[in-house]
């Protein structure tokens, strides 16, 4: 499973620092962290494979800290990326939301599923927007086009690739199959 049960520690976040916040969105400073990360068709496929990864599933079968959100890019070719923070080894958690640093992506075991593969992100400042609900083509275009339009009105354009490039990224936090009302946001990369 991908996500902590009652009896699991509760989920580490990737290393940021909120810039500035207002009522539309917010803008982070992210660290660089390490991810585990695929490409897929199907969000259960991605899930199902990331999740492995934390529960052993690499070349040291060690388990890691369950992490959120789960970060799918969307790229103008068609292709999505799914990936997760890989941050501190299974009962290190207490550790990790004190502010240790990430592991280097060097010290991560290898994945042994197929498709699976280390990489890092952030390194960058985003615009974050929030929104509720299931994260479909329509939703995610509207949130898009709205955090697009806030942006140009604040004086600030993003980076080639994001925007009008047609690259955006969704985080989901809570959990995956839940039927409840779930936080999702929208990432654009800010061009500096």
């Amino acid at each position: 499973m991908m996500l902590p049960n009652s009896n699991e520690a509760d989920p580490i976040f990737p290393p940021y620092t909120v810039l500035s916040k207002n009522a539309d969105y917010a803008l982070r400073l992210y660290d660089v962290f390490p991810v585990v990360e695929m490409d897929y068709a199907r969000r259960e496929e991605g899930y199902a494979a990331l999740g492995a990864y934390f529960d052993g599933a690499n070349g040291a079968a060690e388990r890691f800290a369950y992490s959120q959100p789960v970060v799918m890019e969307y790229l103008p070719d068609g292709r999505k990326v799914m990936q997760m923070y890989v941050g501190a080894r299974r009962g290190q958690e207490a550790a990790a939301a004190a502010g240790a640093k990430p592991p280097a992506v060097s010290s991560l075991p290898a994945p042994t599923e197929r498709g699976v593969r280390l990489n890092v992100s952030g390194g960058e400042l985003v615009a974050v927007a929030q929104f509720d609900g299931f994260i479909t083509p329509t939703t995610a275009e509207a949130v898009r086009q709205r955090l697009l339009a806030c942006l140009a009105r604040d004086g600030l354009k993003t980076a080639d690739t994001d925007g009008e490039g047609g690259r955006f990224r969704c985080s989901q936090y809570g959990a995956v199959y839940q039927l409840g009302p779930r936080l999702n946001e929208m990432v654009l990369q800010i061009k500096l």
